[in-house]
């Protein structure tokens, strides 16, 4: 693939014999690591899915969250570790900082010919079909703004387990995206003409894809009624079917085989700790 380099964060990676997955690329001299961001982690997001969501998550079609039947020590110990020794798998809290913000910004603004596309959301969990949303949104203008809905905003039309990333984290995923020019964070849920002007908002973009489990009657008005009357609103067929429910859903029916993964992961982990040691 005439690649010069091979870059990954600065945790530890080891392949299922237990050795460096990347020695022979570290030996030719073409290894760069990059610094991982504290307190965000695959591992850290699948624990807190299923511990948080134990005390916390509510049923958007059924009377039960399939949650409730799962053994509650055994969730626990997928998301936090038997040992908690090594400090590469667990749950792990995150901080934001104005520095962490600043990294991931792409710190430009929008020139006076750029039309600016605006889309708000959750965007928990951000996986590809947010991603591709963005990505055709994009095509409507040359300056993206995304608009990234509070927690509170989150917690009523889901319901009490969600959002699973707290607003800061959801910033930042979205912030990663290349489409993605600039973040509201804690985006109003309903747009107003106000902001649409002090924005220089000229699209505002929606999907068809829709992840809200609860409506409550304060959330039935249209939210997108100001920049529909304006003319400015575009609705178009979001690219994949994929939400953040379907996700948890997977986490959830495969929660035997994490708790197995996560357990052989730290045992790696710590056996390559120690033969550096």
């Amino acid at each position: 693939y005439n690649c010069d380099f091979c870059v990954h964060g600065d945790d530890i990676v080891v392949s299922a014999d237990g050795h460096d997955t990347y020695h022979e690329v570290k030996a030719a001299g073409r290894f760069r690591t990059v610094p991982r961001t504290e307190g965000v982690s695959t591992t850290a997001l699948v624990g807190r899915m299923l511990l948080m969501t134990k005390e916390h998550h509510t049923s958007h079609d059924d009377d039960q969250s399939p949650l409730q039947n799962l053994p509650t020590k055994h969730i626990s110990e997928l998301a936090q570790g038997n040992s908690k020794r090594s400090p590469y798998t667990g749950v792990s809290h995150f901080l934001p900082t104005s520095r962490k913000i600043v990294q991931f910004s792409e710190r430009k603004e929008p020139t006076p010919e750029d039309k600016v596309v605006y889309v708000d959301g959750g965007f928990d969990l951000f996986h590809v079909g947010h991603i591709d949303f963005l990505k055709q949104a994009k095509q409507f203008g040359t300056y993206l703004i995304v608009g990234v809905n509070t927690d509170k905003h989150i917690n009523v039309v889901k319901g009490r387990g969600y959002p699973i990333m707290n607003l800061h984290e959801r910033v930042l995923s979205v912030l990663s995206c290349r489409y993605v020019d600039e973040v509201i964070i804690g985006a109003p849920w309903f747009l107003s003409e106000e902001m649409i002007k002090n924005h220089r908002i000229a699209v505002v973009v929606h999907g068809s894809v829709y992840d809200y489990g609860n409506k409550e009657d304060g959330f039935v008005e249209d939210i997108y009624d100001v920049p529909k009357k304006l003319g400015i609103y575009k609705a178009i067929e979001s690219p994949r079917s994929l939400t953040t429910t379907d996700v948890v859903k997977r986490i959830i029916a495969n929660y035997h085989s994490y708790q197995e993964r996560n357990a052989k992961k730290e045992a790696k982990e710590l056996v390559f700790i120690q033969s550096r040691e």
